[in-house]
This record gives structure tokens, sequence and C-alpha cells, in this order.
């Protein structure tokens, strides 16, 4: 019987980490091993011959359809379609990898939208659907030799693409779907030249899968394994799993896209993936199945759109990214939560009428200033206000928060149905980087929401706002300040309810006297306005476990509260879960307002 001698590289790894603790966060040296076994696995002579030949070329509306073969390192010929739009370029480009019950085929329609964008795709067979002799098995013992190959073609598919001249070779990205998704990690970690990749549906730790799934089974045991070439396998394996590439510090921005009746992918293998990733990063689940829905598809190229820049995609709806016009902060871009817009879209979101950087106070040299968010009922009648509490955030993000999707498509969609929302940018509680003091200063914001609200109510007649019909919106930290107005001795005139989404309602060294419990253990909770809280059941445990004690104590009070619970929910369910249950939650909202404000 042939036994397997790994390579001295595969023993050093195996110091780096013992195959029982795969799943064991790896530490920065073991990160770096595994990074370096991963490159080096999937290295390849990149001045040899592409060898590109054509085999038909058919016209598709504008776009040219080329379908074509180029070399693989690992032997044979890769199939390929490279879908071109008109013109000279230079344009972005995206690389394509199909799911496993798929080929190429999949991703055509999707790249003939993008080349009316102005992007050039290249759609490439995995190699356990190409013809024979080039066929290559991607379950049981073979599945490394496939995983490698399919990573080493996808690297010499950027270099097709970008030695072609009507290509920016600064603009490439990658998408995934399945398998895409599960090599796609181990593509990124060993592929510098990418500027942006998608996930869809992809399994981070394939290795701990075969290992779950198979063992031992007769399968390897015909090809000769015994237990130990098996577990060196296994650490071959383990190399290609896309955790390793994900964890590399200078990866492009990641976007990872999941369903939640998803047959094939368990939630907790979508969150092995995405919480192994570094920044930057975008989680968002949809409904439906490993398919993956329609809105997925517009978020996917409005998301690429906005990290290869390239023209609006012609998908139906509203984009859901925004273009990268942010501002840098301290050498980082805005983050891509920040850019994402709501989980809902009504007729009359984009013809509000804005009235922009209203200075609300000052505070020594610095003008804080906030949006309003104006209906067309506005225009001949005094409406509600509904005031949008951000939360806590770097300084720098904080100071622009006013022009963020994540904010100002949340007071679009809720102003649309007759309310000026208005969007106060109050700062950051932090007073430095080091985890004490990140919530120092909650009493300077809270002195500014309550500024706020003043401005509201005095400048109320020049915008056609009715003061005394105010409720507040408090997302996430934002519950250190948002929740305070509501919690005083004498709350704000006019102040009829507060909705509070994911509050945090705690902090490490928060300062004494500015906590919401400590704040509702001086009031009467009986005569506070209604309250509102919308629990998110896959938020951070601590954050819950203070919202559970607050929830606690002001009902035990006899608070005039109500608890909305969404188990499957994440932080941010708005903006990261695009599913039906989110946009219930964000319409009972909307009657929560309707209830106190207009009744």
């Amino acid at each position: 019987m042939t036994r397997l001698r790994p390579p001295l590289s595969v023993l050093l790894l195996a110091l780096a980490f013992a195959l029982p603790a795969l799943a064991a966060e790896p530490s920065a040296a073991q990160v770096e091993a595994q990074l370096a076994e991963l490159r080096k696995v999937t290295a390849y002579d990149a001045k040899a011959p592409l060898d590109v030949k054509t085999v038909r070329t058919q016209k598709r509306g504008e776009a040219t359809v080329t379908e074509l073969t180029y070399a693989s390192p690992k032997g044979g010929l890769v199939p390929a379609y490279l879908v071109t739009p008109p013109g000279p370029g230079p344009f972005a480009a995206v690389v394509f990898l199909h799911w496993g019950q798929g080929t190429r085929n999949e991703f055509l329609d999707e790249a003939l939208a993008l080349s009316r964008a102005g992007v050039v795709s290249l759609l490439v067979d995995a190699p356990h659907v190409r013809p024979a002799p080039w066929t290559r098995p991607v379950n049981g013992p073979r599945v490394h030799d496939a995983f490698v190959q399919a990573v080493v073609d996808l690297r010499r598919g950027v270099d097709l693409l970008t030695a072609r001249p009507e290509v920016d070779g600064q603009r490439v990205g990658y998408v995934g779907h399945s398998l895409g998704g599960t090599v796609g990690g181990a593509f990124v970690g060993a592929e510098p030249r990418l500027r942006a990749a998608v996930f869809m549906a992809g399994i981070g730790d394939y290795s701990a899968s075969i290992l779950k799934e198979e063992g031992l089974t007769e399968k390897f045991r015909r090809e000769g394994f015994t237990q130990k070439r098996f577990d060196a396998f296994m650490l071959h394996m383990a190399v290609l799993d896309g955790v390793v590439g994900v964890r590399a510090a200078a990866h492009p921005p990641l976007f990872f896209q999941y369903a939640r009746s998803d047959e094939w992918v368990t939630y907790s293998n979508a969150r092995v993936f995405i919480d192994a990733a570094s920044e930057p990063k975008l989680s968002k689940f949809y409904e439906g199945g490993h398919e993956l829905s329609d809105a997925a598809r517009r978020d996917r190229a409005q998301w690429l759109r906005t990290h290869l820049g390239f023209a609006e995609v012609p998908f139906p709806g509203l984009p859901v990214i925004a273009n990268p016009t942010a501002p840098e902060l301290q050498g980082k871009p805005i983050p891509d939560w920040a850019k994402v817009r709501p989980a809902i879209n009504i007729p009359g979101m984009e013809e509000l009428q804005v009235r922009r950087g209203l200075t609300y106070t000052r505070v020594g040299t610095r003008d804080y200033k906030l949006d309003l968010y104006i209906p067309e009922v506005a225009s001949h009648t005094a409406v509600p206000v509904v005031v949008l509490v951000h939360g806590a955030m770097h300084p720098a993000l904080a100071a622009v928060v006013r022009d963020l999707p994540a904010f100002a498509g949340q007071a679009r969609w809720v102003a649309a149905q007759g309310y000026i929302v208005a969007v106060p940018e109050l700062g950051a509680p932090a007073t430095g980087p080091a985890r004490e003091q990140w919530f120092a200063d909650v009493a300077s914001v809270q002195q500014r929401m309550d500024a706020a609200l003043a401005f509201l109510r005095r400048e109320a007649p020049k915008h056609a706002m009715n003061a005394d019909r105010t409720c507040l919106w408090v997302l996430s930290g934002g519950g250190l300040w948002g929740l305070s107005p509501a919690l005083k001795k004498q709350p704000p005139a006019g102040l009829r309810c507060v909705a509070a989404w994911y509050p945090l309602l705690d902090a490490p060294a928060l300062p004494k006297g500015t906590g919401p419990r400590e704040a509702l253990g001086t009031v009467d909770a009986k005569k506070l306005p209604p309250l509102l809280v919308v629990r998110a059941g896959r938020d951070s445990p601590e954050l819950n476990a203070a919202l559970d004690a607050f929830v606690q104590d002001a009902k035990g009070r006899g608070a005039p509260l109500t608890l909305m619970e969404l188990p499957e929910a994440h932080h941010g369910f708005e903006l990261t879960d695009d599913v039906e249950r989110s946009r219930e939650a964000m319409r009972q909202t909307v009657r929560f307002f309707e209830e106190h404000l207009f009744q």
C-alpha cells in the first residue's frame, strides 16, 4: 500500500494547528503559516502562455459573448465565456465561478446586465464540469486537487483579463456561488489583484465538513488511505478552507450573502465564514433558498459598483449600496454597512424634500447640524415629527452620519408615510481609543440630544412640524442618549413615544448617572411615554443581557413598554436581514408611531 509522505511544509503546518482543533481560533502565527502554505500550493508560472483559443463569438444586444478556452497550469483547458461591452474601455472586470450543480451559464444573464454598465466578465467552468479529458472530480480523495486547480485557474483568469487592453487591471472583482463561494476564500487569500469579492452561500470550513460527514470512509479506503494518510490529506484540505484566505490582513472588501432557508448551508456554516473574515466585510441574509433571490442579485451588483466603480446597473428597484463618494476616515473608507439602504422600499421615497445642514447647536467652534426629510403633505399642514437617533461610531464617521445611506434611507421610507423625519448629527461619546474611553462622554451626547429636540420645537413653524407630536426612533448605541429625554422627571413637551431598535443600554466604564437603567430608577415609570423595544435574537449576548435587564426592570415598575422579539435577526436587521420578518418589524414600528402621533 502506497503511503503519502507529507512535504516538510505540511509537517510544519501540523505544528501550527493540530487536526482536532480545526475549529479553534488560530493565533497570528498560525494564520501566517496557513496563508503561506495556501499561497505555496496555489502558485503557478505567471509567464506561461495562456494559449487563449476562441471557440465561437456571438452578439447579445450590444454585448459580445465569446466562448473560449485557456490553458490550466494544472493540465488541460479551462472553458469560459468572456462577456465584453462595446467600446475601448477601460472597463472594470469580474470573474465568476458557479455553484457545484451548475456551469458557467449560471451567471450569463448577470454578466450581460453588468456589461450594460461597462463591465467585462469572465465566467469559468469549474474543473468537475469540464469535458473529458479535462474533468477532475470535486468530491472524495480528489477534492483537494480540484480545489487547488479551481483557485489556480481563477488566478489565470485574472491574468487573461488584465492582459486585455479594454480592462482596467486595478478594478477586478470576483463573484462565487456555493462551490464558487467556498473556494473563493482561498482565491482571495492567494490572489492580491482582486479589489472586491462576493461569496454567495459559501462554506468557510469545508475540511471540517469532510471530517464530519465522511471521515475515513470506504470511499477513501478504496484509494489506499490509512488513517495517517487521511490525516495528512485533511491538513492539506484545511489549507484551502475559505476561512484561511479571508483572515489575510490585506484582503479586498468582502460581501457574504446567505439565504434563510438554505437546505445545504446552515446558519452556523455562514457564521464560521463571516466571523473568520477580517475587515472590511459586509454580510446579508435573504429570504428563499440556496439559489438566492433577486434582491441578492441587485445588492451584489450595487456593491460591486461601489468598489469597482462603474455605471448604474440596469436592474429593477432602487440601488442599495451608495456610490463610492464618501470621504476617507483616517485612511480607511466608510464601512460597507453604512452604505447599505434598508430592506424596505415604498413609493415616494425619492421624491421627498430634504432640508440639509440646519445648525441646531454649537459647541466651541463646531456646529452640530441636522437634516429634515419632509413629505409632500407638509406643504399644506403641520405634520408629526420622528427623530432618528444614531448609535455609537467612530468620531470621524459620526461627523458624516447624515450623509450615510444607512440613515438617509431609514429617514426616507418613514418620511414617505407622512412624517417629518429629523436626522441629527450627535457626535460620538468616545474620548480616546481605549475601551474605557469609548463611552466616557455620553453626557455631552445627551446634552446635544436635548439641544436637537429644543431646536425642532423652536423652529417647528418654519418647517411645518407639529412639535407637540414627536417620537424618538433610537438605534443601537443611541440607546444611551436617545432614551434619556424620555427618562427625565420632566420629559420634553410634545414627546409622545420612543421606539428603540436593538438598543445598547449599558457599556464599559459608563459614567455614573448616564445609564438608562439608572435613570429609570429616578422616575415614575408608569408616566413614561410609550416605549417599543425591538430585540434581535442574534445580537451580541452582552447587549441583549443589558436590554433584557432594562425591559424586566421597566415592566416591573409598570412602564408602558412593548417588546418585539426577532429571534433570527442580527444587529442592524433592517440592513443585514433582507427578509419579510424584518420588513414587518419596520412596518410595525411605523404603526406604533401612527398610534401615538395621529390618535
